[in-house]
């Protein structure tokens, strides 16, 4: 079976897909073809280079060596003025183009040991962008340009954002390009997950599953939790279309709730947790079902609204 990884992106819990990618590779399941979408087209593209124990080694130190600055520098001038409304954006995406030309092994898409695909949103049609060949930094630095917190990257005659929004969870690209199996690898799911203080500077809580019923307590966190809502329901919609079309599968993943998608302290212990899970369920893995609605996890749900019943009246 020509076989596809699928990498949604996350933020800084993209450190969740190095623990699934190790696990998975250490099964004898390698990719012949990557996808990715924001931070997990990062991963894709790591992966792309090197889809080795070797490279997936290298990938789970990267993470753990990774800090704050390196991506999310705080500016306060930029800050200000994107929240003034005299920017498109709170902070510059130079970190993040640094660090990746120092880190990437090679410098073009094509030049990747196996095919990689690298996703971004056009900001003025809506459509997804898909990047296969040509200069590598361009796409990757705008296929994680969170709309508002980073600003818009042109590449050719296009402006684009992360590639959130048009393509989540880009199962179809996969399938399109011939995968018979695809493995989705998410950047967090219903899995416990303990992150213990010791270990990460004292930073230290439980993520659990399901979320708090609270809505965010600001404007541009309404947003955010609107638009991931609009990205989770189109991404369980892919899964829906796809799971008759190849063999499909989610990789379990631990739960994120509650933890800061801006920060790396967390991310030693995404990947080991993420790493246990995956090893432990690969030997009884078992397909997203075909012809039923499903979750985000590739579960089944009762009926045909993906679980949800609440049928209330709006008082």
């Amino acid at each position: 079976m020509r076989t596809a990884w699928v990498m949604p992106g996350g933020s800084t819990f993209g450190a969740i897909q190095a623990g699934l990618a190790t696990a998975l590779i250490e099964h004898g399941i390698r990719p012949d073809v990557v996808v990715g979408t924001s931070a997990g087209s990062l991963n894709a593209a790591w992966i792309a280079g090197d889809p080795t124990v070797g490279g997936v080694e290298k990938l789970r130190e990267l993470w753990k060596s990774m800090r704050r600055a390196d991506v999310f520098p705080i500016q306060p001038m930029r800050i200000l003025a994107g929240k003034l409304g005299l920017s498109n954006h709170v902070m510059g995406n130079h970190g993040l183009a640094r660090w990746l030309h120092e880190t990437l092994p090679f410098r073009r898409l094509e030049q990747a040991a196996i095919p990689l695909t690298v996703t971004a949103t056009d900001l003025v049609t809506g459509e997804a962008v898909y990047y296969e060949d040509g200069p590598a930094l361009p796409p990757l630095v705008a296929s994680c340009s969170i709309p508002g917190m980073f600003p818009p990257v042109k590449v050719g005659d296009r402006w684009l954002v992360d590639g959130g929004p048009a393509a989540f969870m880009p199962i179809s690209r996969a399938v399109e390009q011939g995968a018979q199996r695809v493995f989705v690898l998410p950047c967090g799911g219903t899995e416990p997950f303990e992150l213990d203080s010791h270990r990460c500077r004292g930073v230290g809580s439980i993520a659990t599953w399901p979320p708090p019923k609270t809505p965010p307590r600001s404007v541009g966190g309404v947003n955010g939790a609107a638009l991931g809502a609009a990205m989770l329901s189109a991404a369980r919609l892919d899964m829906q279309l796809n799971a008759s079309r190849c063999e499909l599968y989610v990789v379990p993943a631990p739960s994120v709730v509650g933890l800061s998608p801006y920060s790396f302290a967390h991310s030693g212990a995404l990947i080991d947790t993420a790493w246990r899970v995956a090893g432990d369920w690969l030997p009884s893995a078992a397909p997203v079902p075909a012809g039923q609605a499903v979750d985000i996890t590739g579960k089944p749900t009762d009926g045909d609204r993906f679980g949800v019943t609440d049928s209330a009246p709006v008082s």
